[in-house]
This record gives structure tokens, C-alpha cells and sequence, in this order.
């Protein structure tokens, strides 16, 4: 079957190969060389990064970023790092996604502050695919065929525990540990779970029960609570019945006080405007009077200068006969005209001094107005004392109804109260009889189930520690047994190695004599060096060198030499020779030596050798005998050992299973018990929630005996109270029937008040009619003064016309003609002025007789006014009054509703839905229900604190109780199926562990000789019986040297073994690819080229591809092509290649 084959790698950016380089990886061994930090552990790190790694530490950074080319000096840094991988695939063993090409390219691009993208063809992948690709191809980034720098150190440090984990790496089951791991914690929290489960189930079992108890608790506590407010609410709509009630009547009284107030409004209104029209009409009618009386005036005047004008005419006449008659006759015209307006301006004086004579009205005008405001303050006093009688009349009616309605109501109570005190002293006398004595038996089965509930726990307690002792004894015996079990383990190891070294060559015709001989500890180099090559020949037989036997010497050693015999169990053939050698202690060797007789000879423990015949063997390195006899040794102490280490393990198992068992019992009876704690305490719950609630009757029933004694008394109290009341009740009630009557005085004062009325009514009115006359006296005044300058104007113009006709005397001749016609003029012009006076004197009349009956009318009219006035101020009192009622109705009908609200959260057209099986018809009274009302807010109130969301919990706790044994059920389930899975792991683990370690065993054994060049290696499983938690001891025996452990070897010699174990581990499972970074750097020349001959060796047995990164020249020789890594430029490598077999082939050739 073909493999995945790594042609060439491409790098361009990656840490120091800035510039792209090319990489070409072929078959055999290819060699990576150049100085140190010039990057060639960078080709190491850009395979294993394409491959997926994604440790930024095992990359040799802080972050992934840093694998990009940070820059240096003469070059700026990259931004992106670019790696692609070419492997060949014609054998179509990729996976499927990648499996239609011969040719695969893996490409990884990292871009800074970007994060990693894969490729493969040039199509996008995830990271989980590349790796997934590798790892069916037995590589990866964490394959143990890329060999780091360091590894071998790290694997030859390693605790046996930790150097398993090759092993695992080989077997395919790295992951089992964790995995396991994540198992057994889950296991310990679901354990840890349903222990905790346990606990609330029993919690939730005892809240359900007190749960219940209080879920009836809040059934009657809700069924008060529905009776109360259905009572509020048949109480409440009582109260808003009869305020609507209250506010229809006010509105129905203000609205025909509205109408009375309108109506008088109107009839004063109408009256007012009367009055004021015809007190209107009055001024143009005193107006016309005295234009009238001043036509009349002026036509008299005017009658008066026609008789002047004439008589003027006719001297005007006589004067034209006569010019001096004529002139004197204008003179006295003139003159005439100017005495006419002399006695028009005395008649006005005269008339103005008489009006101004006349008395001052305005004291008497105050006078009227005070006597007007007297009798209006008189009467108002009136109005006042009679609305008095008439509220103290109504206040005295409302004080008999309501002491009539309070004596019914306190009978009534009264009533009401003896019926309540019989029922009570009915049910006291009820409770007194049901008295018993049952709680003596609740008591009881509590305290029963009490005992038996401590003595469960102490119990459980007692298991509970012996199972903790029973644990820490099993731990203890288990530790013990692994100690002992790790002990014999490393001693069977150590034998079997040692049998194995001790028997090789036993399949040879003869056995040396090294193999018969028993030889003390601390003997081995001294035989050896006594005897030297002699051991390795036969007893007895026929073989060429054997030792047959002879007759032991008389002659004795020196004194202070021990025979050997005296250390060393040996054939009798031997017996002989070693008779003759003596042991002695360093210092007193050459002293004994000239002791010796022929044949004898010394030695010490440390091999030094002295014969009889001056012949020394200095002390010097261990024989291979000399090993083969510590090696036989050791193995005859280790029979020993084992023994006593089998009889400790025995011992060991045997108190392991003595304290496996006893903690079992102990697990078991500790279960047995904290199975039966939650019985016990459900039945200790259930008695004492019987004695609970018994309690709570008798505390109940106690309470309403205490409770009904109270109500007794306090009936008692209350009947005596309202007995009092009563006898009060009828004494204010006949005091009331014999107190005063006010309808008599009340009707007195309605005449006073009528005569006050009239009387105001008429000071008003003279009130007025003074101030009417002082205005018409003031205009008349104002009229005089201005007729008054009317005739001195006149009299001014007269007596300048005057001079006028003394200046025109001359032109008087020339009017002769026209004067002779004057006296028809003068004829016509009187019957005309007789006319006008005639009208005016009727005028005058006239406007007298219409004036004086305006004056009537408008007194009339006002006395009327003021009538309809006084009637409309009562209306809008009486209206003012409804409207306060009114009010007074809407503001109790906003707090009814106010109060609706806040008691009931209801609007008043609801309260009918609230009302339940009540009726909204009840003949309840509101008193009645509110003593209802008063009865269930103490029962409720004596009820203390209720849960009201009892049943909910209740509900939730049973849901939860029901989810919680679901989840009981589903935490065993899951914990079965963790512990079975975890079994399957382990038993799969040790499967594939055991057989991968048999055949890295055989593989490590091989190569461990072909490296040293003989000796032997195995690994073992130390520490524990269990593969998976075994150590892995590496148990070496290198050529000479006697069996033991890797770390106590040289530098050199653990660097080859771990390099054995590593290909080992390789070898089982081979990889398309495999470097190995300077691996061979701690190694001499001639194990470099043991090194170099596996890899030759390893080359043909695989198709692994090896590449190998070395200073060390020989390795480079054997290398089939040489790769450079050069730093010409600072901080940038460039790689160089040379074909050593084609340049062999190019040498030999010339």
C-alpha cells in the first residue's frame, strides 16, 4: 500500500528566508548544515507550521505573528509570511475532499493582525482538515518523527510517567488521559448532583407540606376578602344611590330657583329700562319747556321792537318830511331798542338773582340719601334677623327628627346587640364542651417519629465516619499495594533483564564455570581478577578448556589472608584453586604477598592481584566476568528479594481486599442508611405538621374562646353604653317637644320686614326727586345767564347802530320813497308775530302739561323697579343657597366615587359586577353593613399573615418536585453511562497500549544493539498494574556494563538509547517524513556513525524520507545531498545544495 510523499516546500517570508525558497525533500538522507543562528531549524518549524501548529511558543515566539520576517536593517519587514507544502498523492490514500489530484499543494498564509488561512489546490480550507490530512498520513505538526531541538534531553529527564506518553503516541491514544479525565469529572458532578438532588427533593417535600397548610390558610383568607368587598361594594353603592339621589333633588331646586331668578332678573330688567327711558325722555321734555318759555319770550320781544319798528317808521317818515324830525325820531328808536335790552337784561338779573336766591338743597339732599341708606340698612337688618328665625326654625326641626332617628337606631342596636351576646354565649358554651385531650396522642406519634429519626441519623453519622475511616484505610492499603507492587515490578523487571544477560550462551555444549559459581556481594571483582579467563571455561565434560578437579594443597595461606572459599560457593573441581587464594585488604597486600607459597596468590575486593611468583594485577576497570558474577549476584539477591516482595504484595492484597471490603460494607450500610433518612423524615414531617396543625385548631379554637369572651364584654359594654344612650335619648327628645316656638316671631318680623321694604322704597324715591330738582334748577341758571349776555350783545349793537344814523342823516332823505311804503310792512309783520305768539304760548302749555306727566310715569315706574329688584335679590339669594347644595351634593358624589375608587378600584357603574350573591336590592342598611363589614375585618385581621400565592408555590413546588425525579433519573442514567464508557476507554487504552508496547519493545531492543554494537534494552511498565498509570523505565545493558537504568548512564549513552526509543516509537507506525534536528550533536564519532548506519538501515527498511540538521561532519558525509543555510545578509538565509552521490560519482569519474 503507497504512503503520502513529500516532494518540496515553499517559503517566502517566514521568519528568516524573506526572499521565496524552494526546498526540495527526495528519498533517502538529505542534510540541512551551516552555522549556528543562520535558520535552519527554521525548515524544521515552516513544515511543522504548514502542517498546523498553532503553539506561537512552540514556534519559538510570543505570538503567531512573529513567524513572519520582522525586517532588519537594509530590508523593511513583511507583512505576510507564505508556506506551501507539495506532496505527491497518487496513490489516492488522502482524504476524500482531497483525493481527486496526483498533486497536492498545502499552503498556509499568514497575514499581521489577520490570522492564518489554509489551502490546499488553491481552495480554501480549515485548519482541522490540514491537520486531519496529516494525521491520516501517521504525521503532523506533533508527529514524534520531527525530532526538535532538545527532545532528547527533554525524553531522557522525563519521570517514567511522562516517558509513557511515546508509548501512547505510538498506541494512537494521547487523547485517552484527557478525555478520561473530562469523564471522571463529569461522573463526580453528576454524583455530586444527585447527592445534592437528594437534599432539595427533601426540602421541596417538607415546603409542599407546609405549602398546603397554607394554601387552605389563603382559600379562607380569600373567601373573607371576596365577602368583604362585596360588602364595600353593597355599601359603597348604597352611599352612591343615595347621593345621586341628593343631586337630582338640589339640581331639580336650583333649576327652579334658576327660573324664579330669571324671571325676576327679567321683570327688573325690564322695569330698570322703563325708568331709565322715561327718565330719558324727561330732559328733552324740560328742554322743550323752556324753549317753548323762551320763543314765547323772544316773540314778545319781537312784538314789542314791531311796535317800535313802526312807530320808528312813521317818525322815520316824518322825519323825511322833516329831516330833523326824522333824525330825532331815529334817535329815539335807537334809544328805545337800547332801553328794551336794559329791561330785558333787569328782568334776567332779576330772574337770575331769584334762582340764586333760592336755598341750597344739597343738605337736604345729604339728609335724604342718609335717611335712604338708614332705611335700607334697616331693612337689610331685618332681612338678616329673619333669615336668623327662619335657620333656627329649620335647625330645630332638623334636631327633633334626627334625636327621633338616633333614639331608633340605639333600640335598634340595642336589639341587635342582645341577640349578638346570646349567639355568643352560645358558641362559648360550645367550645367549653368540645374541649379534648387528643393532643396527647398527636404529641406523641411526633415525638415517636422524632426519636426514630435522631437514633436514623445518628446512625447514618456513625456509618458515615466509618466509611470515611473505611476509605482512608482502602486509600491507604491501595497506596500501600502500588508501593509494593512498583517494588516487585522493579525487581521482576531488573530480574528477567539479568536472567536474559546471564543465560546468553546457555545454548552453547558446555557451561562455563562462571555460571556454576555463587559468589558473596562485594566478592565479584576479586573473583573475577583471581581467576580471569578461567572462568569461562567448562566443568568437567569435553570440552577443550574444563576444569576437572585435583587434591587441595596442605600448604595454608599466610594468616592474615581469608580463603576465598570462605566468599564464593563453587563446584569441587574449583575447590582446589580457590583454597589458594587468599583475600586481604589493600594495605597489607604487598607485605602478605612474600608470604605466598607456589601457587598462591592474593587479592583484594577491588580486583588487585598478587601471585606467589612476584607476577601483580593492578586494580583497575570491571571485567566483563567480573559484571557476570555482579550480574549473578544480584540475580540470586533478587530471588530473595521477589520472594519477599511477593509475600509483601500477598500481605499488601490481602489487607486491600480486607479494606476493599470493609469499605464496601461501610458504603454500603452508610447508603442503607441515608436511604432510610428521607422515610423517616417525611414521617417525621408528617407527624409534626399533624401536631402542627392540631396545634393550630387548639390555638384557633383558644383564640375564638378568648376571642368570643372579649366580644361578650365588650357586648356587655356596649348594651349598657346604649341603654344609657337611650334613657339621654328620650330626655333630649321630650326636651325638644317643650322648647321654644319661633313661627311667631318669625311671622312678626316678615311685617316689620314689609314695612322696612316700603319705607326704604320711599326716602329712595324723595332721595331722588330732590336731586332731580337741584339738576333742572342748575340748567335753568345756566339758560338765564346765557339769555343775559344775548341782550348785552344787543344793546352794544343798538347803541353802535345809533351813531351809525347819525352818520348816515343824509342818506335817510334818500329812503323817503321806501318809508312811505312801511306801514303795510309794519301791518303784516304784526298779524304774522301775533301768530307765532299765540303758537308759542300753546307750546309752552303744552311741553308744561307733558312734562309733569313724564315726572309721574317715571316715578311710577321706578318705585316699580325697585320692587322687582328686591324681588330678584331674594331669587338670587334663594338660588345662591341650591347652588351651595348643589355642591355640597356633586362634591359628595366626586368623593363617593373618589373613595369607590381607592377602596374597590372600580368606577360606580361597576359596583353591581362586584356585588357577587349579593343583591344591590338588600334591605341591609348602611349601618347594618358596615357592623358586617366590621365582623369580617376582625375575623380577618385575627387571622395574622397569610401567603397568598400559596397555591402557586404550591403548583411550582410540584412541578419542581416532578422535574427534579426526572432529572434524578436522568443523572443515574447518565452516570451509568459514564462509568461504562469510561471502562470502554480503559479497557480499550490498555489493549492498544500493551500491544504497541510489545512491538516498540522488540523495535527499541533491536535498534539499542545496532547503535551500541551489542548489549541489551528493554522497556518495562513500572509503578502500577494498570498500563494506563504505569511508568515506562527504560532498562538498558550496554556492551561490559551490568543491567540498569537509562539515567545512570553517560551523556552520550542516554542520547543513543533515547535516540533508540525514538525510532522505536517511529518504526511502528512510519511517517512520510522525518527531522531530525541535531540529533547527533552529544554524541562521539564512532556512535555518529552507528547513528548514521541506522539511519542508512532505517532508509531501506521504510519510504520515509529523512532529513537531518547537523555540524557533525561525519553525519554530513554519509548524507546523500548536503543543503546550506547561509547568512550572507544579516538576518536573511539563503539555501544552497549539493548532490554528494553525483559528486562522488563526478570525483571517481576524473
Amino acid at each position: 500500500m503507497g504512503s503520502l510523499a513529500f516532494n518540496q516546500i515553499k517559503l517566502t517570508g517566514f521568519k528568516s528566508f524573506v526572499e521565496p525558497t524552494d526546498f526540495v525533500i527526495q528519498a533517502g538522507l538529505t542534510g540541512i548544515v551551516g552555522p549556528n543562528g543562520c535558520g535552519k531549524s527554521n525548515l524544521l518549524e515552516a513544515i511543522r507550521w504548514v502542517m498546523g501548529a498553532n503553539s506561537a511558543k512552540a514556534m519559538r515566539g510570543a505570538a503567531m505573528d512573529d513567524v513572519i520576517f520582522s525586517g532588519t536593517k537594509q530590508r523593511p519587514g513583511r507583512n505576510q509570511a507564505h508556506v506551501t507544502l507539495t506532496i505527491d498523492n497518487s496513490a489516492r490514500i488522502a482524504p476524500p475532499m482531497f483525493n481527486d489530484d496526483d498533486t497536492l499543494e498545502i499552503s498556509r498564509i499568514i497575514t499581521k493582525g489577520k490570522g492564518s488561512t489554509y489551502k490546499v489546490n488553491n481552495k480554501t480550507v480549515r485548519a482541522k482538515d490540514v491537520q486531519l490530512l496529516f494525521a491520516d498520513a501517521s504525521t503532523g505538526a506533533n508527529s514524534p518523527a520531527l525530532v526538535r531541538q532538545g527532545q532528547i534531553n527533554e525524553l531522557i529527564a522525563a519521570k517514567p510517567s511522562n516517558r509513557r506518553r511515546i508509548l501512547e503516541e505510538a498506541a494512537g491514544i494521547s487523547g485517552l488521559h484527557t478525555r478520561r479525565h473530562e469523564a471522571e469529572l463529569r461522573l463526580r458532578a453528576a454524583e455530586t448532583n444527585l447527592s445534592r438532588l437528594d437534599d432539595i427533593l427533601g426540602q421541596i417535600e417538607s415546603q409542599l407540606l407546609s405549602l398546603r397548610r397554607q394554601s387552605r390558610q389563603a382559600a379562607r383568607y380569600k373567601r373573607l376578602a371576596g365577602e368583604i368587598h362585596e360588602y364595600k361594594a353593597l355599601l359603597w353603592l348604597k352611599r352612591w344611590v343615595s347621593a345621586l339621589d341628593t343631586l337630582a333633588g338640589s339640581q331639580e331646586a336650583l333649576k327652579a330657583c334658576e327660573n324664579h331668578v330669571a324671571d325676576t332678573a327679567t321683570k327688573a330688567a325690564e322695569l330698570t329700562r322703563q325708568a331709565a327711558e322715561l327718565n330719558g325722555l324727561l330732559e328733552p321734555k324740560r328742554e322743550e319747556q323752556i324753549i317753548a318759555a323762551a320763543v314765547l319770550g323772544r316773540l314778545n320781544a319781537a312784538k314789542d321792537a314791531l311796535e317800535q319798528d313802526e312807530h320808528a317808521a312813521n317818525t322815520e317818515i316824518r322825519k323825511l318830511e322833516n329831516q330833523i324830525e326824522q333824525l330825532a325820531a331815529d334817535l329815539a328808536r335807537e334809544t328805545g331798542i337800547v332801553e328794551d335790552a336794559g329791561a330785558a337784561e333787569a328782568r334776567l338779573t332779576e330772574e337770575f338773582e331769584k334762582l340764586k336766591a333760592v336755598k341750597d338743597t344739597s343738605a337736604a339732599l345729604d339728609a335724604a340719601a342718609d335717611e335712604a341708606e338708614a332705611a335700607i340698612t334697616a331693612r337689610s337688618g331685618l332681612e338678616t334677623a329673619y333669615n336668623e328665625l327662619t335657620r333656627l326654625a329649620a335647625d330645630q326641626n332638623a334636631r327633633r327628627d334626627s334625636a327621633a332617628r338616633e333614639l331608633s337606631q340605639i333600640e335598634h342596636r340595642l336589639e341587635r346587640l342582645t341577640t349578638e351576646k346570646s349567639e355568643a354565649e352560645d358558641k362559648a358554651a360550645a367550645l367549653e364542651k368540645n374541649e379534648g385531650t387528643s393532643g396527647n396522642l398527636f404529641a406523641a406519634g411526633a415525638s415517636e417519629a422524632l426519636t426514630a429519626l435522631e437514633s436514623a441519623r445518628e446512625t447514618e453519622q456513625n456509618l458515615a465516619a466509618k466509611k470515611a475511616t473505611a476509605e482512608t484505610q482502602d486509600q491507604a492499603a491501595r497506596e500501600a499495594l502500588a508501593d509494593v507492587k512498583q517494588t516487585l515490578s522493579s525487581l521482576t523487571a531488573e530480574q528477567s533483564a539479568l536472567e536474559r544477560v546471564v543465560s546468553r550462551g546457555a545454548a552453547e555444549e558446555w557451561t562455563p564455570a562462571l555460571s556454576a559459581l555463587d559468589v558473596k556481594k562485594g566478592y565479584e571483582q576479586a573473583l573475577a581478577a583471581a581467576l580471569g579467563e578461567d572462568l569461562d571455561a567448562a566443568i568437567g565434560g569435553d570440552a577443550q578448556l574444563r576444569w576437572t578437579g585435583a587434591k587441595t594443597p596442605s600448604q595454608s595461606l599466610p594468616s592474615a589472608a581469608k580463603p576465598l572459599t570462605n566468599f564464593v560457593k563453587a563446584p569441587k573441581e574449583l575447590e582446589a584453586r580457590l583454597s589458594q587464594i587468599g583475600v586481604v585488604d589493600a594495605n597489607d597486600i604487598v607485605a602478605l604477598a612474600r608470604d605466598l607459597g607456589p601457587g598462591q596468590r592474593l587479592v583484594t575486593k577491588d580486583g588487585h592481584v598478587a601471585r606467589w611468583d612476584g607476577f601483580i594485577i593492578a586494580a583497575g576497570a570491571e571485567t566483563s566476568a567480573a559484571i557476570k558474577l555482579k550480574q549473578q549476584t544480584r540475580l540470586s539477591e533478587l530471588v530473595g528479594e521477589i520472594e519477599t516482595a511477593e509475600a509483601d504484595v500477598a500481605k499488601a492484597q490481602a489487607s486491600f481486599e480486607t479494606a476493599r471490603d470493609v469499605r464496601n460494607t461501610a458504603n454500603e450500610a452508610a447508603k442503607s442508611a441515608r436511604q432510610a433518612l428521607p422515610d423517616l423524615e417525611r414521617r417525621d414531617r408528617a407527624a409534626q405538621a399533624a401536631l402542627a396543625q392540631y396545634e393550630t385548631d387548639v390555638a384557633r379554637e383558644s383564640a375564638q374562646k378568648r376571642s368570643l369572651e372579649d366580644r361578650l364584654e365588650r357586648l356587655e359594654r356596649e348594651i349598657k353604653e346604649l341603654t344609657t344612650q337611650r334613657v339621654n335619648s328620650l330626655k333630649l327628645n321630650d326636651e325638644l317637644a317643650g322648647g321654644e316656638d319661633v313661627s311667631a316671631q318669625q311671622e312678626e318680623l316678615s311685617v316689620k320686614l314689609t314695612e322696612a321694604r316700603a319705607h326704604a322704597d320711599e326716602v329712595s324715591g324723595h332721595y331722588r326727586s330732590l336731586k332731580n330738582e337741584a339738576e333742572a334748577r342748575a340748567q335753568r341758571l345756566a339758560s338765564v345767564e346765557k339769555e343775559r349776555s344775548d341782550w348785552q350783545r344787543r344793546s352794544e349793537t343798538a347803541t353802535a347802530r345809533v351813531t351809525s344814523l347819525q352818520g348816515r342823516q343824509d342818506a335817510a332823505k334818500l329812503s323817503l320813497t321806501s318809508a312811505t311804503d312801511g306801514p303795510d310792512q309794519f301791518e303784516e309783520r304784526r298779524s304774522k308775530l301775533f301768530s307765532e305768539l299765540q303758537s308759542a304760548e300753546n307750546r309752552r302749555s303744552t311741553a308744561a302739561d307733558v312734562l309733569a306727566q313724564a315726572e309721574t310715569a317715571f316715578r311710577e315706574t321706578d318705585i316699580a323697579a325697585r320692587e322687582a329688584e328686591t324681588a330678584a335679590g331674594a331669587a338670587r339669594e334663594a338660588r345662591a343657597a341650591a347652588q351651595a347644595r348643589q355642591t355640597a351634593a356633586e362634591e359628595r358624589i366626586a368623593e363617593t366615587k373618589a373613595r369607590i375608587n381607592e377602596t374597590l378600584q372600580c368606577e360606580p357603574s361597576e359596583l353591581k359586577g362586584h356585588l357577587g350573591e349579593l343583591s344591590a336590592d338588600s334591605g341591609l342598611s348602611e349601618h347594618d353593613i358596615e357592623r358586617k363589614l366590621e365582623r369580617l375585618s376582625k375575623e380577618r385581621e385575627k387571622m395574622g399573615g397569610v401567603n397568598l400565592r400559596a397555591d402557586e408555590e404550591a403548583a411550582e413546588q410540584e412541578e419542581r418536585l416532578a422535574a427534579m425525579n426526572d432529572e434524578r433519573q436522568d443523572l443515574e442514567a447518565a452516570i451509568a453511562r459514564l462509568r461504562e464508557g469510561i471502562d470502554e476507554l480503559n479497557s480499550e487504552g490498555r489493549t492498544r497500549l500493551l500491544n504497541a508496547f510489545d512491538i516498540v519493545n522488540g523495535h527499541f531492543g533491536r535498534l539499542f544493539t545496532t547503535l551500541f554494537g551489542g548489549g541489551e534494552a528493554s522497556l518495562a511498565l513500572t509503578e502500577s498494574e494498570d498500563p494506563l498509570e504505569a511508568g515506562l523505565e527504560v532498562m538498558v545493558s550496554p556492551p561490559g556494563k551490568k543491567l540498569g537504568s537509562m539515567s545512570l548512564m553517560s551523556g552520550g549513552e542516554q542520547a543513543l538509547t533515547a535516540t533508540a526509543l525514538i525510532f522505536a516509537v517511529f518504526l511502528s507506525n512510519p511517517a512520510p517524513i522525518c527531522v531530525l534536528d541535531e540529533v547527533d550533536a552529544p554524541l562521539d564519532d564512532a556512535n555518529v556513525a552507528r547513528y548514521c548506519n541506522l539511519l542508512d538501515e532505517m532508509t531501506t527498511q521504510t519510504n520515509t524520507k529523512f532529513i537531518t540538521i547537523t555540524h557533525n561532519a561525519v553525519t554530513m558525509s554519509r548524507m546523500d545531498r548536503l543543503f546550506g543555510v547561509t547568512m550572507a545578509e544579516q538576518g536573511v538565509s539563503q539555501l544552497l545544495s549539493i548532490e554528494l552521490n553525483a559528486a562522488e560519482k563526478l570525483v571517481a569519474a576524473e
